[in-house]
């Protein structure tokens, strides 16, 4: 007797059990924006539970993931409704830039309520109301596994296409696209089909790349592309993104457990391993006529994407400290463009204090694409470090390209008559966020480490 069925319907009762709801009250802002279909009264099929009835173990590894929590990720909602961590209005964002507008930010954090609202109306989606009342499910299985093509073509007026449903098609009978092929219709009413682009790099250029009304704010796949056509990396995002269990698991209830499983759990910025591969560090130093000159290169070894990737205001520093014996830093006597900039922290402007992360004016280099605005009227000066609904131009693009070797020179004062140890140190970090955007913002930042190294000079002895 074949059980598997009874254990399913068992596993979808108690899922409609637990998931009939009743749309939401609307919020005192609802009358501003467009109306937002609820899910109907009963089992929701783009629910990830529903896929969890019958694969648990994937719906925990997306629930884990930076996907899975995205629509509960207070930092998109608040630079989305340019609002700080205390709830207060700053203007920092894309509402506070579009105060009428819902925009298209919707995209990528609600694409099936954008793809599905498109086909009605107009109107585009409120993320911010969107995200406070639960009225989609975020990047989830139903939208990537229903996706039957992805196009991103080069246009005439030179741009990429800008929104979701220019670039994305949807299985018209909603059939679960997967990579193994058909299963029975007691476990996917709608059907199933084997699909190549759940493989493709391509999938992924539907949010990943991402052409802003200036300039492209995200160029992920495009970087790939380049990464493979010269010859410096053969994975597909998948192979690093998604990479492969290395045991036998079970892909669903019942069924035997498999190799050759990609994991849910999305690994990036966030994981560990991924950031210490990704970049190489080498540091030599020497003393001649009381300058210590420090020479660095950073490589990037380990990714197929140009580093940082994703969005415009994620970058790396690399930071170098010299001391002597006594630990007293060395004055810097380098070249100007050789200190970080003020997008590293500078602090706190009104008291002039400066916290442990607060590295502008410290030697170094930085890393990333730096977006800037149209210059402003009353400064006649662009800000920059905007998000890319703000952009006009690529200010600043310092991202490490596969196989790139990056080169730094720094020199430093030592008194004449110094004698002892002069030690050096290296270390290479990754933020998420520019230093003083997190300030205003609330925002706690921390330093991920993803290299470092450290050099001894001998003077006098």
């Amino acid at each position: 007797m074949n059980l598997l069925p009874l254990v399913v319907r068992l596993r979808l009762v108690l899922l409609l059990l637990v998931t009939i709801q009743i749309a939401p009250t609307a919020l005192a802002d609802a009358k501003k924006t467009p109306a937002i279909a609820k899910p109907t009264l009963g089992v929701d099929v783009k629910s990830p539970e529903y896929c969890g009835a019958c694969h648990p173990r994937i719906l925990e590894e997306w629930k884990s993931s930076e996907m899975g929590r995205d629509l509960d990720n207070p930092v998109v909602y608040q630079f989305y409704t340019a609002t700080n961590a205390r709830g207060e209005k700053d203007g920092r964002g894309y509402r506070g830039k579009h105060p009428d507008k819902a925009g298209e930010c919707a995209d990528c954090h609600v694409p099936d309520l954008v793809l599905q609202q498109h086909k009605k109306t107009a109107e585009d989606v409120d993320l911010g109301v969107a995200m406070r009342e639960k009225s989609d499910h975020g990047i989830s299985c139903y939208f990537c596994h229903t996706m039957s093509d992805v196009k991103t073509p080069l246009g005439a007026n030179g741009k990429y296409p800008e929104r979701i449903f220019q670039k994305v098609t949807q299985d018209p009978r909603r059939r679960i696209h997967g990579p193994r092929g058909k299963t029975g219709k007691e476990f996917h009413p709608s059907g199933t089909v084997k699909g190549a682009l759940v493989k493709s790099s391509q999938m992924c250029s539907a949010c990943h790349l991402n052409q802003e009304e200036n300039v492209i704010a995200i160029s992920t796949p495009l970087d790939w592309e380049k990464a493979v056509k010269d010859g410096h990396t053969t994975e597909t995002c998948q192979g690093c993104h998604m990479p492969l269990h290395s045991e036998a698991v079970e892909v669903a209830v019942g069924q035997p457990k498999r190799i050759g499983v990609r994991s849910h759990v999305f690994p990036g910025s966030h994981d560990k391993t991924l950031l210490e591969k990704a970049l190489d560090l080498k540091l030599d130093a020497g003393v001649a006529e009381g300058v210590v000159t420090v020479n660095t290169i950073v490589e990037n070894v380990g990714a197929g994407h140009r580093v940082p990737g994703s969005g415009p205001i994620r970058h790396v520093l690399l930071k170098i400290d010299v001391t002597d014996d006594a630990g007293k830093p060395l004055a810097y006597a380098g070249d100007p463009k050789g200190l970080l900039p003020p997008l590293a922290g500078m602090g706190n402007p009104q008291t002039k204090q400066r916290g442990p992360l607060d590295w502008a004016g410290m030697p170094g280099r930085f890393y990333g694409k730096v977006l800037a605005s149209a210059v402003d009227p009353k400064t006649g000066q662009r800000r920059m470090g905007v998000g890319g609904f703000d952009a006009e131009i690529i200010a600043v693009d310092t991202t490490l390209e596969p196989k790139k070797p990056d080169a730094g020179r720094f020199q430093f004062k030592l008194d004449p008559a110094y004698k002892g140890k002069v030690n050096v140190s290296a270390q290479l970090v990754y933020r998420w966020s520019y230093k003083p955007l997190a300030d205003s913002k609330g925002w706690k930042l921390e330093d991920r480490p993803m290299k470092s190294a450290q050099a001894t000079v001998v003077v006098g002895g």
